[in-house]
């Protein structure tokens, strides 16, 4: 799709959605004016970029989440590492959601926008929801607009939400960071979070790999768990543990893409792909909360 082409469905699709959205200066209402912005009363105006984004964040990305890490996240993704996740995602949705009209599904922390995307597709899915994408990482919504779905992509703070309240069905934060006072705000009353997290054994090859240059090899998720339990009603939790083949192409990008890494020197990465893994293990927990009563 032209980038132009790319901007006017981009317009369309936030003016459509508009009433969703909130200055994330002065929190008023917001619409789009004919320079394909999106401007509130007090004309705080955000410009919707030719990739067909809008970039409504307050601060700059963290560094290490730069191009090179989305671009091979999304070589991983692309390969199927996560699709049991995805089909675990949508099963989450179908159960714990009951909604007549359609509503809205916000991925927080989306990076290059592969769970979205894939999401999307999903026909049950599309035909009950619109939905939403937002990153603090400008690099990742680019990639995430790439396949040119209808989807409405933010550059956006978690500790800044620019949406009005009690108007997401669903919330998505997978492998990201959390803000579940944003999150309880902007949710709607009967709506969930699903929160993703690592579990023990998580590319337990790469842990292993390195161990000897991490200051702990012990990895514990209690914490988080503790902080979701705190903030939210858990209603389901499963673990989902499976290995996956990975070849010499794909190990390099995944080590590319995982935080566990990004200490490493490039020589030490390299080491580290030279090892003989032929398999990666995927060990996630899926926390599915709703607003306590």
């Amino acid at each position: 799709m032209k980038q132009n082409g790319k901007l006017e469905k981009a317009k369309l699709l936030f003016e459509k959605n508009i009433e969703i959205f909130r200055c994330p200066v002065c929190k008023d209402n917001m619409k789009i004016n004919d320079k394909s912005s999106l401007i509130c009363n007090n004309n705080h105006c955000f410009d919707i970029s030719k990739k067909g984004y809008v970039n409504l964040a307050n601060r700059s990305s963290n560094k290490i989440y730069g191009k090179d890490l989305f671009e091979s996240r999304n070589k991983i993704y692309n390969a199927n590492f996560y699709d049991r996740l995805i089909t675990e995602l949508v099963d989450i949705v179908d159960e714990y959601t009951l909604y007549k009209n359609k509503n809205y599904i916000l991925d927080t922390g989306c990076g290059e926008g592969h769970y979205l995307n894939q999401l999307s597709k999903n026909q049950n899915l599309s035909n009950k929801y619109d939905f939403v994408g937002i990153d603090i990482s400008k690099e990742g919504i680019n990639i995430a607009t790439r396949e040119g779905n209808d989807i409405i992509w933010c550059v956006s703070d978690l500790s800044n939400l620019p949406f009005q309240t009690c108007k997401f069905a669903v919330i998505l934060n997978i492998l990201s960071p959390a803000n579940y006072e944003e999150f309880i705000r902007v949710l709607d009353n009967k709506g969930i979070v699903i929160k993703v997290i690592p579990e023990s054994e998580y590319l337990k090859e790469i842990r292993y790999g390195i161990q000897n240059k991490m200051k702990s090899n012990n990895y514990s998720n209690k914490n988080v768990i503790e902080v979701f339990h705190q903030h939210l009603e858990i209603v389901s939790e499963k673990r989902l543990n499976y290995k996956c083949s990975i070849d010499k192409s794909n190990l390099k990008d995944l080590i590319k893409m995982t935080p566990l890494t990004s200490s490493l020197s490039k020589e030490q990465k390299d080491d580290l792909i030279k090892l003989d893994i032929s398999s990666i293990t995927i060990d996630l927990r899926i926390l599915v909360g709703r607003c306590k009563k």
